[in-house]
């Protein structure tokens, strides 16, 4: 019995010892969410030496708004993410996201904030309450910014100092503009207040003393000694202001006080500034700062089943945490930028993982995010697919979390068209072939989707063409393209030749092919539709490209403040999320947005929405002109 029992205990632990192993053995993986245009940078990142080991992996979304998406259906466990995309993901799921680390900077890297919104008066000042800023002389960062303009319209608005006009007859960014013009007697506010030149020029004109303290101000703008975090210290210690919103960092460097040998000469004397706090009690800049807001932190956030109890909160931060020092030494910096990992940041690891709300709250800055605009209303945009209706409210909540305002409506119908004439929406997206009901519905274009330059369709011919060749030249294009046909048309009508009863030829000579392809031709020549030749470079000036674009189309019957807003939104959703915008990764306003689903709103080639067509033969008339039925054929 007892041989028995001593063959048993050695089994035993052999087995508990191959169950360790095993489990150890199936340490998880974590997946790491990067939108697609950083895909390689991450995997490049994973597959350095130093990453070995790591047991991570990279996911691709389609961009951030996706990956908050992968990350709620439990396809991926993390995601570098600003504070932005964590409002975002407060108003998905939020009972299900988790904030579980910070990324922070080395310079303040035991700092519970990334920046706090300040108000500097002079010590010898008399005010001594928000109420008495009414009819000061006032500095600011710039316009749109947070510290120098979102807070202080935010906390302004919230406290009851600053009435924001609900005038119908205005913009939302003017009614803005208007009650900061009439509260304060004069300021510095620089930057661009529209999209367009013309709106921006009569903006500062009409509110004149927002500009009046500027070293330029007749130009209002970028670069300019009063403008900027410092600028607006600036502005305060040497200029005329009497009241500057800046940010505690800049308060230090500006004044001498970050305890740096190496830091540059003090501009100004600390002991003549103190900040005011939002009680009306004052505070000698030397001092701790009494902030009135504060950004977060940008961090990772991940999903309430992946950091589910302590001991996976800290073996997924664990993980970040090396992959995270690993990319501060990486060969490929860039790569480790668009990961959020800048030369300057340090890991910090969240003792509790966080709800996003109660992240964003503790800072103040849920209400920043939150400022409406001063709109009226939210303006209703008409979609008809169940693609349509996902993309419009992505792109919604992206804009909305990055101050595009007023806010977007998305509503799914089942005839836009119909819809927009019974005013249950405001705006709809109308293809080429459409513009003519759309107008007989008395719907008017106000933005146009224009496609990067590299797509558009030109004309080639060899070099050595004469004109007389090029004159009967038959053209080769795509049959299977509406567009290509419609170039071919274009070209044809111009030489006087049949523009309805066209087939390609088969003969190569004179062809229509996207400038993409231009490398093939480059011995060719572009030809213009004025029949002028012009190197194969210059394609952006010289090529046949007619067919209308998708536009943004309104009702008639909107008034020009109305057609102006959604000039205004569009504009600022282009410039954040079109092709080469600073958020495109946040929100790929032109790109596939479903596996299956193609030019889902606009289309994928895109490259920004403008107000205005910019090429001559992009317009209705040569468009009707050129779209051949059967009653003009019988009449050529």
């Amino acid at each position: 019995m007892a041989s028995t029992t001593t063959g048993i205990l050695p089994l035993a632990a052999t087995l508990l010892l191959l169950l360790h192993c095993s489990s150890a053995a199936e340490e998880p993986i974590y997946r790491m969410c990067v939108p697609q245009i950083y895909f390689n940078d991450c995997t490049n990142l994973l597959n350095d030496p130093s990453e070995a080991g790591i047991k991570m992996e990279c996911v691709a979304g389609r961009d951030r708004v996706e990956c908050l998406e992968l990350i709620e259906q439990r396809k991926a466990d993390v995601l570098a993410s600003e504070p932005e995309d964590m409002y975002m993901a407060y108003h998905r799921k939020n009972e299900d996201y988790r904030v579980i680390s910070e990324i922070r900077s080395q310079d303040d890297k035991d700092a519970d904030f990334r920046y706090e919104g300040i108000i500097l008066v002079k010590k010898t000042s008399p005010i001594k309450s928000l109420e008495s800023l009414r009819g000061a002389k006032s500095c600011h960062t710039g316009f749109g910014r947070n510290v120098g303009y979102r807070i202080p319209i935010t906390k302004l608005k919230n406290t009851n100092v600053l009435k924001v006009s609900a005038d119908p007859q205005i913009s939302a960014t003017e009614r803005e503009l208007k009650s900061l013009s009439e509260f304060f007697k004069e300021s510095c506010l620089v930057g661009n207040y529209s999209a367009h030149p013309e709106s921006d020029r009569l903006l500062k004109k009409k509110y004149s003393n927002l500009c009046a303290l500027c070293e330029k101000p007749a130009q209002c703008n970028y670069p300019d000694k009063y403008s900027g975090y410092d600028g607006a210290i600036r502005c305060l210690d040497k200029g005329q202001g009497e009241v500057a919103f800046t940010k505690v960092q800049y308060i230090k460097k500006y004044f001498g006080l970050t305890g740096k040998p190496e830091a540059p000469a003090a501009e100004g004397k600390p002991e003549d500034f103190e900040y005011l706090c939002e009680d009306g009690t004052r505070r000698p800049i030397t001092g701790a700062a009494c902030s009135w807001a504060q950004r977060p932190w940008s961090g990772y956030i991940s999903n309430e089943q992946a950091v589910h109890g302590p001991e996976q909160l800290h073996k997924l931060q664990a993980r970040l945490e090396r992959f995270f020092e690993n990319g501060l030494h990486a060969q490929n910096q860039a790569a480790a930028a668009h990961l959020l990992i800048q030369p300057n940041a340090f890991y910090h690891s969240k003792q509790q993982a966080i709800d996003p709300k109660v992240y964003l709250e503790r800072a103040g800055y849920k209400d920043v995010i939150e400022r409406d605009g001063s709109a009226i209303r939210k303006l209703r945009f008409c979609t008809q697919t169940d693609a349509e209706f996902s993309k419009c409210q992505a792109m919604h909540n992206a804009a909305y979390a990055r101050d595009a305002r007023p806010e977007l409506e998305c509503v799914q119908l089942t005839d836009c068209m119909v819809a927009m004439g019974n005013s249950k929406a405001d705006m709809m997206i109308v293809h080429a072939s459409n513009y003519a009901e759309a107008r007989n519905q008395k719907l008017i274009p106000l933005v146009y989707e224009q496609l990067r330059p590299e797509q558009l369709l030109v004309a080639v011919a060899p070099a050595k063409m004469d004109r007389e060749a090029l004159q009967k030249a038959p053209i080769h294009y795509d049959a299977h393209s509406e567009r290509a046909r419609f170039s071919a048309a274009l070209m044809n009508k111009r030489r006087s030749l049949d523009w309805c009863n066209m087939t390609p030829s088969a003969e190569k000579q004179l062809q229509i092919v996207p400038a993409t392809e231009l490398n093939a031709f480059r011995d060719w020549q572009l030809v213009c539709p004025t029949m002028e030749r012009r190197p194969v470079t210059d394609f952006v000036n010289c090529n046949v490209e007619v067919q209308l674009p998708r536009a943004i189309f309104a009702r008639a019957d909107t008034t020009t403040v109305e057609q102006e807003t959604i000039k205004h939104l569009f504009s600022l959703i282009s410039e954040r999320f079109g092709a080469h915008g600073k958020f495109m990764d946040v929100f790929a306003l032109f790109a596939p947005y479903q596996k299956d689903q193609e030019n889902v709103l606009f289309d994928d080639n895109g490259a920004e929405l403008v107000t205005q067509l910019k090429s001559d033969y992009q317009n209705e008339h040569i468009y009707n002109e050129l779209h051949c039925d059967a009653n003009k054929i019988a009449k050529q």
